[in-house]
């Protein structure tokens, strides 16, 4: 098995390199052509060093281990474009015969770049930020380089740029034959690589290349005019040359100006290199099922690229085409990865006897081919997958790429990301949910007439979930839903509270328009309570003059949530002229729910009366419950202790209520700790207490089970009051 897996490694490492040896070459066809042909030589040295290098570190720490590297197509555009920039400046200031040094400088200082910046981006775990890239802002730049590939690619058939004399050349004839070939070739490799064979595509390149030159061979064309007319590559004589010795003895013809005033380009370099490598390793993922770590790869593809600008070579990245073809045939090993890049640097250890025979139609055919497929991808398919507003952004990078460069498309980019963001924020919702209280209560179990008064007051306290981020736009649809609640709401408002919790933050313009509703709450007499304020949002609303510090009348702020609600109940409850909330005695409130004071009397026989001072522990979480509690006066807490330690409130409870019932009825282990927060009496009823009165005083017995029912059923009806409120 072992020894199966090793033979398809090497045959992966043998195959791959001639679908990447003939991309490089093309990749340095199209950027080393017209006025720079002459370093051509100095090109395919570029190219082919940027595949090996990259491609031999990736196959050493990769997480994936079949992982293929080498020089990317759509990276290639944005160099294009930047060649063609300083080129044709240098051209019209007379200073041609330096055009090519400087080129060259500024390809090897782009590689640096992307390999420091990729580097930086790994190192400050930035990866998982970098996968909320906008789409469309990767569509659009995919789609332009696509565009730049196959505008190339006419360019290295013909020999001529796209232009007038172009078309009228073409129209009487000229290039027709080369054109023709180039684009029936693409054709037939599109089909290759869409094929179920693996070794479709690299078989057509061989066979379609050996085919053109035994066709120039047979028809007794000279070699030296094929590669005059354009159907070989037209290199010099001299072996393929090592760019890096080149550049530092031709140092002093740099033109560092030139290459200043491009720089704006490599901010587009970096970005198209970046979201090529996220958008391989999520393609990868998928078909090969593995769990990718970016940031690592993000690290190693700047090791990479800096090693491979320190050697003169281009800029390469995680190749999803060729990983994906290595997986296909069955590799899994490192050792792929190795051969790929050892075979990729050998051709500079030969003389352009090898290279001088490379079919220029193949070379074309391979550009139009991945310049086709990337338009049809992000322009025509694209179509039909995204929403129209994000196909528009995506065409509008797109025709500003390709009307002026890559930096403005950035630009765009930029604004129409700034633009998304705010748009589709506005389109969520800033209220999570909202409720009044009498859907939805603080953690305190009160006596049944305070909670009968909480309900049929609910309305006065209402209560806001705010979530995401809070901008001008935001913060306006929420004071215009707050003055549409409380204007439509039959009771006056007594409190309103905007809970913070899943706020991710505040900008100056919604604290401004919070304001308004500060004055909103002076004008209608309601109380302003703020919950869960993060530091930042606390700031930006003091800042803003929404909450002051201090003695403040109108604004309240909370910790939590339960703490706000709680300190509302009990101001509403204290501000309600309700006469069932007049003093109640502990006997009273038993009357009223065993229904006369006999009962009341004869339940004393049954009870024990004790006593607990702050702090004293009722019953501990996890004890037998035997017993309940009827709570006279006081206050407890009840207390759940998680497996991992971590101890919290449950809920608190007032007098004239029940506790530990649910336990007793159960006959099951206690679920909590109870413990008093304040000088607290109950009185306890046991199961032997309960069954002796069962025995003894059946029509006792029956009320209090009945009083025991109407306290859970109530519990109960209010948190599938609660639970609907929510899901709303």
């Amino acid at each position: 098995m072992n020894l199966q897996i090793n033979l398809k490694d090497i045959i992966s490492g043998l195959i791959t390199p001639i679908m990447i040896i003939a991309t490089s070459l093309s990749y340095a066809v199209l950027i080393f052509s017209g006025p720079l042909s002459d370093h051509l030589a100095i090109g395919a040295g570029f190219s082919l060093i940027g595949a090996g290098v990259t491609a031999i570190v990736f196959a050493i720490a990769s997480g994936l281990p079949f992982a293929i590297s080498g020089p990317d197509s759509k990276a290639v555009a944005v160099m294009a474009s930047l060649v063609v920039m300083i080129g044709a400046d240098l051209h019209s200031k007379g200073k041609a015969d330096i055009a090519g040094v400087t080129i060259l400088a500024a390809l090897v200082l782009g590689t640096l770049i992307v390999g420091v910046s990729s580097y930086i981006c790994g190192a400050l775990k930035l990866g998982r930020w970098i996968r909320f890239m906008p789409y469309p802002v990767i569509g659009g730049f995919m789609a332009a380089s696509g565009w730049f590939l196959f505008v190339g690619a006419i360019r290295v058939l013909t020999q001529e740029p796209i232009s007038l004399k172009l078309l009228a050349d073409l129209s009487n004839g000229a290039h027709s034959s080369k054109l023709i070939i180039g684009v029936l070739f693409a054709l037939a490799l599109h089909i290759a690589q869409c094929s179920r064979f693996p070794l479709a595509f690299p078989t057509l390149l061989v066979c379609g290349g050996a085919s053109i030159l035994a066709a120039i061979l047979y028809s007794g064309t000279p070699l030296d005019i094929a590669r005059e007319s354009g159907w070989l590559i037209k290199i010099s004589a001299t072996a393929v040359d090592a760019p890096t010795p080149w550049l530092i003895t031709s140092a002093s013809k740099i033109e560092l100006q030139e290459i200043l005033n491009c720089s704006g380009q490599y901010l587009a370099l970096v970005t198209v290199v970046i979201a090529t490598l996220l958008l391989s390793i999520m393609a990868i993922e998928v078909e090969t099922k593995n769990d990718i770590d970016l940031d690592h790869e993000l690290r190693l593809n700047g090791l990479a690229n800096i090693l491979a600008g320190l050697a003169g070579g281009t800029v390469g990245t995680l190749s999803v085409s060729r990983t994906l073809f290595s997986f296909r045939i069955g590799a899994r090993g490192r050792i792929s990865g190795f051969l790929v890049g050892a075979l990729c640097l050998f051709p500079l250890a030969l003389g352009p006897s090898a290279l001088g025979f490379v079919p220029m139609p193949i070379l074309g055919a391979v550009l139009i081919q991945l310049g086709g497929s990337m338009l049809y991808e992000w322009l025509f398919k694209s179509w039909r997958l995204m929403q129209p507003a994000d196909y528009l952004q995506l065409c509008i990078i797109f025709l500003t790429i390709i009307s002026f460069d890559f930096v403005a498309g950035v630009g765009v980019g930029i604004i129409a990301a700034c633009v998304t963001f705010v748009v589709n924020t506005a389109r969520v919702r800033l209220v999570k949910h909202a409720m009044d209280r009498g859907n939805f209560s603080s953690r305190v179990d009160r006596p049944i007439y305070q909670v009968e008064t909480l309900q049929k007051n609910g309305s006065r306290i209402q209560i806001m979930w705010l979530h995401g981020f809070v901008f001008f736009g935001s913060a306006h649809h929420l004071l215009s839903n707050i003055k549409s609640i409380i204007s439509s709401s039959q009771q006056p408002c007594y409190s309103l509270i905007l809970d913070f919790k899943q706020v991710l933050g505040i900008d100056s313009s919604a604290a401004m328009t919070l304001v308004k509703l500060r004055h909103l709450s002076e004008r209608e007499g309601f109380q302003l309570v703020f919950s869960n304020l993060s530091e930042q949002v606390a700031q930006s609303l003091s800042l803003g003059g929404v909450i002051y510090e201090g003695e403040d009348n109108i604004c309240r702020i909370f910790n939590n949530l339960d703490a706000a609600l709680e300190w509302c109940e009990d101001n509403l409850l204290k501000a309600s002229d309700d006469n069932n909330l007049l003093s109640h005695t502990t006997s009273e409130w038993l009357k009223s729910e065993l229904g006369s004071v006999d009962q009341v009397d004869l339940l004393g026989k049954y009870i024990e009366i004790k006593k607990f001072e702050p702090g004293d522990i009722l019953f501990n979480q996890g004890e037998r419950a035997d017993s309940l509690y009827i709570l006279s006066t006081g206050r407890v807490t009840i207390l759940f202790k998680s497996p991992e330690g971590f101890e919290f409130r449950l809920r608190s409870m007032l007098g004239h209520t029940l506790l530990g019932e649910m336990g007793l009825y159960r006959n099951a282990l206690r679920g909590a700790s109870v413990v008093a927060d304040e000088p607290t009496v109950v009185y306890k009823i046991s199961q032997k207490s309960l069954q002796h009165m069962e025995n003894e005083a059946p029509e006792l017995a029956h009320a209090f089970h009945k009083f025991v029912v109407r306290t859970l059923a109530a519990r109960l009806d209010f948190s599938n009051r609660e639970v609907a409120g929510l899901q709303r």
